[in-house]
């Protein structure tokens, strides 16, 4: 299975929405919260030039935020990636 790394906020809809996702698939998720380790969001920031929650990797890949993950879930590609099928 892919590792799955989150950074996100406990207050934000986007980010429940997300883990909600995942979730739903199996999905153990390394959640890092970026309000408790601000620090490990700006490299993350300087990377990918987004500063929106939540940033979604699956297995270092840069997925984007809930409405890309969700399109990857619509779209069929989302288990394969997970290594799901």
């Amino acid at each position: 299975m892919a590792h799955v790394r989150m950074y996100c906020t406990d207050s934000c809809p986007f980010c429940l929405n997300a883990e909600k996702l995942l979730v739903s698939k199996g999905v153990d998720i390394e959640k890092i919260d970026i309000e408790a380790e601000p620090e490990q969001f700006a490299e993350i920031v300087a990377q990918i030039g987004q500063d929106s929650v939540p940033q979604i990797f699956i297995d270092d890949k840069h997925i984007g935020g809930f409405d890309d993950l969700s399109e990857l879930d619509m779209d069929d590609e989302l288990e394969p990636m997970l290594g799901l099928t």
